[in-house]
């Protein structure tokens, strides 16, 4: 069972299988958590986000337009996420994944389901599009942590609950029962890196998926994106030509959506101008951003506020520390993958510090969602870490605060579109109790 770690072939920089498993097990580790979580989608969760993103899909299938102006949606959402451009109104959302989310809507409408608040359809349309979009997308990235686990030495009943426990104690959960684009992301980009780890002849299909995830979640797929690149140029010593020619297809789709929407290939994120209109939620009292701390102390606020990712989820905490610790060590098998999502974490930190216009981005959401995407890789090096380090003390530590991580994301789950710091659940009430940066400039 404590088979030797295997020595890398510094040729391709790729690790080999020490405790290899049928894909089947996996996949029914997977399905097993998608199923799980269909009846907690029962009740919808919505909000602004939420219903910006439905509206486009209703256009879509019902009108042919990325237009929202007579989606019947619009009165009911209440959604700030909106701009205008030449006197009509769009999502401010990235399009790709509405527009794939309409393949899923367009079977129902035929049917005579609707996103037509009268008809009285709309729990059950949610129920599918939330199952089937974001439920299947969490079971994925169990799937690709499940057969990732492979490449670390540990009993393959650990690697199982430990790819339960990545499901159970992260926002993983929180957020795999309602309509987002951070959990899609969480599968695209764990399996795309997945898919490399593999070994050879896998570029194809982890370009799509990490040029999909550059798509629907720009930041984090976009680092996925060419941190998979550059390991592919050091394990197969040329140009992944297929790899880049495969990203460009989702690419080049978001390019034509946003293009034929707002007039700019760019995010309407990055075209700020787009949300100054007339009514505009952002030019009120009450929206308008006002800088209030420096940037770094925020970037506290990010990672240990009453919000944030590591307060929600401390086990990742031994994720950074297995980064660290494998990254270091010149021939372990896992180096790469490590200093690439380290990259990634340390980049995506950096951002939503200094990057972002706005330090409110995540309204009135439940924790640190925008680091969803690369929450399964950190979880992953927390677990190959600890088998490195091999030392009871932190396994024994990293097994006791998860249930801080569990309590979060169940409490998260029941209403995912709630800022902890404003909910008076006993349990998070509780939990808060040990938050080591106890402030929020949250305002609105």
């Amino acid at each position: 069972m404590n088979d030797p770690i295997p020595k890398p072939d510094e040729s391709r920089v790729s690790p080999e299988r020490t405790r290899p498993i049928t894909r089947a097990r996996a996949v029914a580790l997977g399905l097993g958590y998608w199923l799980a979580l269909v009846p907690l989608t029962i009740a919808p969760r919505h909000s602004g986000n939420v219903w910006s993103r439905y509206m486009t899909i209703e256009s879509i299938v019902e009108r042919g337009t990325l237009a929202i102006d007579a989606s019947p949606l619009m009165k009911i959402s209440g959604s700030p996420d909106l701009v205008k451009v030449d006197g009509r109104t769009y999502s401010d959302k990235p399009p790709v994944l509405s527009a794939l989310s309409a393949i899923v809507y367009a079977p129902m409408h035929a049917i005579g389901w609707s996103f037509n608040p009268s008809a009285g359809d709309v729990p059950r349309v949610n129920l599918v599009l939330v199952s089937l979009v974001v439920g299947l997308s969490s079971a994925i990235a169990l799937i690709a942590l499940r057969l990732m686990f492979q490449y670390v030495p540990i009993p393959r009943w650990t690697a199982d609950l430990a790819t339960l426990g990545c499901g159970l104690g992260t926002l993983l959960l929180t957020y795999g029962v309602t309509f987002n684009n951070h959990s899609v992301a969480a599968g695209l980009v764990t399996a795309a890196f997945g898919l490399v780890m593999s070994g050879r002849g896998r570029g194809v299909l982890s370009g799509v998926l990490a040029g999909l995830a550059a798509t629907i979640d720009l930041p984090a797929g976009g680092l996925t994106l060419g941190a998979l690149g550059v390991w592919l140029v050091l394990r197969d010593r040329r140009s992944p030509w297929e790899y880049l020619a495969a990203s460009g297809g989702p690419i080049a789709l978001h390019v034509l959506l946003q293009w034929s929407s707002t007039g700019s290939p760019l995010p309407a994120e990055m075209t700020p101008e787009k949300f100054h209109y007339e009514d505009s939620y952002w030019e009120t009292e009450v929206g308008r951003f006002r800088e209030t701390v420096p940037r770094w102390l925020w970037g506290v606020e990010l990672l240990l506020g009453p919000q944030g990712w590591l307060t929600l989820t401390p086990d990742l905490v031994f994720g950074l520390l297995g980064i660290v610790i494998i990254a270091v060590k010149r021939h372990d098998p896992l180096r790469w993958p490590a200093i690439m999502v380290g990259t990634m974490v340390a980049v995506l930190v950096a951002f939503y510090t200094w990057g972002v216009r706005r330090t409110d981005f995540a309204g009135l959401s439940f924790g640190t969602r925008h680091l969803l995407a690369v929450t399964p890789l950190v979880w992953y090096f927390a677990v190959a870490g600890l088998a490195r380090l091999r030392f009871r003390l932190l396994t024994f530590l990293f097994l006791i605060t998860f249930p801080i991580g569990l309590g979060y994301a169940w409490a998260g789950m029941l209403d995912p579109w709630s800022r902890v710091e404003r909910r008076r659940d006993v349990v998070l009430l509780f939990l808060q109790r040990g938050v080591i940066y106890p402030h929020t400039i949250y305002r609105r």
